[in-house]
């Protein structure tokens, strides 16, 4: 049971789904590879939209970014034609050239021709991981392979707090990490995966308010990348409002500051965007209607606070190079929901 449940908190007002992770999106799995190093914390994760090795498939994504999202790849296909099929890798930045180029591997195996229902372009997503971890170290330990095993781990029942990328992530002066929460509008989910890598000591907030954070450490990197899924029939433009209104979610937690360098939010449909999608299917995507749609907006930016909460509650506290890193109060948290 995630520790948000087990102490009774929720956050925000629509009810999570079963899971409470973006796996409630049905086909969205998520992998993670930690990689023992001395001396460093290094690891990997990877959100897969569907079965990428059992299908080829083409799904609609929208993308918000704050001053360019960093490190990112895939984004002439994903901001030109609004199409994603292949898995989002997220990486410590200097391993981001083995993860583009074990994505490709991946992809000529399914199909030489590299078509853009098989896997191309990659989708990888850098992140600062320097706080701990020295770039040469990292560099050298991350291999094909381990990317290559996180999609083979990849799960619907996955672990959160510091596992894969949240190893070596920072935020509000304490140890970052990676999270995971949905919620339901009517029959339908939205779902987010949230890197935990920003927050200043004492800006947190839960459900509006603020949460004492005693012996946390100030600076550290200000980013963070949010992965969303949703089930709900939406085409590219609808995805960028709701990738734009999901970081919303991200300044009401506090993760999203005037100091934060980079950002950046995902959002892709598992609806079919072509092929096997008739024509009817095709009208009603075009056509979730506004009530529908603001209903959504609000749920996306539920579930990245959740994610951020529930990363941050799911850490283990950290010792490395001389240096400690302590972990959340869960008694600190308030119980209260927004008024």
């Amino acid at each position: 049971m995630k520790t948000l449940h087990r102490e009774g908190i929720q956050i925000g007002q629509f009810e999570s789904g079963a899971r409470d992770s973006i796996a409630d999106v049905r086909g969205v799995r998520v992998g993670h590879v930690d990689i023992e190093v001395e001396d460093a914390q290094i690891g990997l994760s990877i959100v897969e939209p569907y079965p990428f090795s059992e299908e080829k498939r083409r799904l609609y994504i929208g993308r918000w970014s704050l001053d360019g999202g960093g490190s990112t790849s895939g984004l002439g296909v994903a901001e030109d034609f609004g199409t994603l099929s292949a898995p989002i890798a997220v990486v410590p930045g200097p391993a981001f050239g083995r993860a583009y180029e074990a994505l490709i591997h991946q992809s000529i195996r399914r199909d030489r021709g590299l078509s853009t229902d098989a896997g191309w372009p990659p989708f990888v997503i850098g992140m600062d991981d320097g706080v701990w971890n020295d770039a040469r170290r990292v560099y050298e330990s991350v291999e094909q392979r381990d990317l290559n095993q996180a999609l083979s781990d990849a799960s619907e029942a996955f672990l959160e707090g510091s596992v894969g990328i949240g190893r070596s992530l920072r935020a509000f002066g304490l140890r970052g990490g990676v999270g995971s929460a949905s919620r339901r509008v009517g029959p339908q989910h939205v779902g987010a995966f949230v890197a935990v890598n920003g927050g200043l000591p004492g800006d947190l907030r839960v459900n509006g308010q603020a949460v004492r954070i005693p012996g946390s450490i100030a600076g550290g990197p200000q980013e963070f990348v949010a992965v969303l899924a949703t089930d709900a029939p939406l085409l590219p433009f609808q995805l960028r409002a709701l990738a734009q209104r999901a970081a919303l979610g991200a300044s009401r937690c506090g993760l999203w500051n005037p100091l934060t360098r980079e950002a950046q939010v995902c959002v892709f449909t598992t609806i079919r965007s072509e092929g096997d999608v008739t024509n009817v299917e095709l009208n009603r995507i075009s056509a979730t209607d506004d009530d529908t749609l603001y209903a959504l907006f609000q749920a996306g930016a539920e579930t990245v606070e959740s994610a951020t909460v529930s990363a941050l509650c799911e850490a283990k506290p950290l010792q490395v190079n001389g240096h400690s890193l302590g972990v959340l109060d869960i008694s600190m948290l308030p119980r209260k929901m927004y008024d």
